[in-house]
């Protein structure tokens, strides 16, 4: 079966056996999972460069031959889904979705189907560099093997900076079938724009698990690159504690751009939020949380977390408030769970509680969850107004150095 590599440049004639041009691309078809070959793209000797459609060519291994004289072939004009191998497919980078991370393309195989040929694998290995500087045989002849490796064309997900002037194999399935983390770190090896391209092809809940998964530059110039319809719909999906992290490091502008297009109550949680300064546990704590009267049964606060449940990320504790907002207790989730289903909060709750003013110092912060050993530690102004929480995930991105960080698991979500 023959490679990409081992025929361009080589010479195309006609059926008269004179020379039309040397072969400088091959144009297929990405409309099946094994893109067919659907022209030839030959340079001539006047330096001008012919598409010839496969229907014209008699044979493509060994020597190229066409079925006509050159004077007969016939203009082939490229359709959108098509593309060439050459130019749009060899050294471009993919995603090898089974081993989770990115490849590049060093040779692309191709088999004889039905009279026609088919683009069936990719060539990531070694082999296939040696095989285009023409050594593959010499260093088989003294002794050097490398190891071979083929991706089949079905199991990777291609990544174009420019999504629209090439549309590779199949949809982007395989990529969503990966944890936000693999696809986090393979947004981080490319750049801006690809990583733009992989991003965008993620619906919203996904782009933004695996956006709270890249580095904080990246996140910035990926939201920076997008639409900003886009990006607010994906911020949206983010917890507003990492959305606001992100949209202060934006210009003013274009987060203000932002906040416009995000629904009311989203864009609310962030502004409030955004006041507080960053280094401080206003800054990092996250207005998501469980909150209920003291005077409701534990049956009624289980009712509470179950409508919450779909947008509060963390629900370890439930923290209790008087009829005047004030925080005046905490239980947890567990406790609620085994309490009597009539029982009142008002005694269950623990009434000695840890908390953090919202202009306390995060270093301040992270040391009373450590101390404490806590989940999460709730935010108060004026003494007991409840802010917010900060959770033990974001106190370690505080201590952490930011080459650990990525290592930590996620404790909630």
């Amino acid at each position: 079966m023959p490679f990409l590599s081992e025929m361009i440049k080589k010479p195309v004639v006609d059926n008269t056996g004179k020379v039309v041009g040397k072969l400088i691309d091959v144009i297929v078809s990405t409309d099946r999972p094994y893109p067919k070959v659907k022209a030839l793209s030959v340079r001539t000797a006047k330096d001008t460069t012919i598409a010839i459609p496969w229907e014209q060519v008699k044979r493509l291994e060994k020597e190229m031959t066409l079925k006509v004289a050159a004077s007969e072939v016939a203009a082939y004009e490229k359709e959108e889904h098509e593309v060439q191998l050459a130019t749009d497919v060899l050294d471009r980078q993919v995603v090898d979705v089974e081993g989770k991370k990115l490849r590049r393309v060093n040779d692309l195989q191709l088999a004889p189907t039905n009279g026609s040929y088919r683009l069936i694998s990719v060539d990531i290995g070694v082999t296939g560099l040696l095989r285009r500087l023409g050594i593959e045989r010499v260093t088989e002849r003294v002794g050097i093997h490398p190891e071979e490796n083929y991706i089949a064309w079905t199991d990777v997900d291609s990544i174009r900076s420019d999504p629209m002037s090439v549309k590779l194999t199949v949809p982007k399935y395989g990529i969503t079938k990966l944890h936000p983390a693999d696809i986090a770190e393979i947004v981080d090896q490319l750049n801006v724009q690809e990583g733009l391209t992989l991003i965008n092809s993620l619906d919203e809940e996904a782009a933004a698990d695996t956006l709270e998964e890249t580095s904080e530059e990246r996140q910035v110039s990926l939201i920076a690159g997008m639409d900003a319809e886009r990006a607010a719909d994906i911020l949206e999906e983010m917890s507003p504690d990492d959305a606001a992290d992100l949209l202060g490091d934006l210009p003013t502008d274009r987060a203000e751009a932002i906040l416009k297009l995000m629904e009311p109550d989203e864009s609310e949680d962030i502004k409030e939020l955004l006041e507080y300064p960053e280094d401080t546990a206003g800054g990092i704590m996250t207005n998501e949380f469980i909150a209920v009267n003291k005077e409701q049964t534990a049956q009624q606060a289980l009712d509470e977390v179950r409508k919450a449940a779909k947008s509060v990320e963390s629900i370890y504790y439930i923290y209790v408030t008087s009829d005047s907002d004030d925080l005046v207790g905490v239980a947890s989730l567990r406790e609620i769970l085994v309490a009597p289903a009539d029982k009142r909060l008002s005694a269950l709750m623990h009434t000695h509680i840890i908390t953090a003013d919202v202009r306390e110092d995060q270093h301040e912060v992270a040391r009373k969850i450590a101390k404490y050993n806590l989940l999460a530690l709730p935010v108060v102004e004026k003494e007991s107004k409840l802010k917010g929480i900060v959770t033990v995930d974001d106190a370690i991105d505080i201590v952490l150095p930011t080459a650990w960080k990525k290592k930590v698991p996620k404790m909630f979500g």
